[in-house]
């Protein structure tokens, strides 16, 4: 799933950061997928992509568009993310849509300097909410 999840990441126009999100029943039937990007409708251009500033406003994240498209309860269900663990935000959202599983990439050196305290604080909501949460490497899941 992981593997899918790199591919739909590689939908989105977001020149720095490309994410996927899979959500899977626990038969592994996909319930829904998501990658980062603007609302539909909004401008999709370059120039906004590239101001971060404005993009960090306008950007709907991978997993929430997974959560927003699922269209069903996913309670019981997996999320399936790459290119790193969601972000406490995220993770808030799906510990209350009922989510049991979070499997993610590492992040890379840079990206948990970026945003260690998102991706602890997170893992602080999974063990709380008694959401099992999965780091794995390449070819795991």
């Amino acid at each position: 799933m992981l593997d899918l999840a790199e591919r739909i990441a590689s939908w989105s126009r977001d020149p720095s950061t490309k994410v996927g999100a899979v959500i899977a029943d626990s038969d592994n039937r996909i319930i829904s997928t998501g990658y980062n990007g603007f609302a539909q409708g909004v401008e999709d251009s370059d120039e906004q992509w590239k101001d971060r500033e404005t993009k960090y406003e306008l950007v709907i994240h991978g997993e929430e568009n997974a959560l927003i498209f699922a269209q069903r309860s996913i309670r019981g269900c997996t999320l399936y993310t790459v290119p790193f663990p969601p972000c406490s935000r995220c993770a808030s959202k799906f510990i209350q849509a009922g989510i049991s599983r979070v499997v993610a990439r590492p992040p890379t050196a840079d990206q948990f300097a970026r945003w260690e305290d998102s991706f602890q604080l997170a893992k602080k909501l999974y063990k709380q909410a008694k959401v099992e949460y999965r780091i794995v490497t390449r070819g795991v899941t």
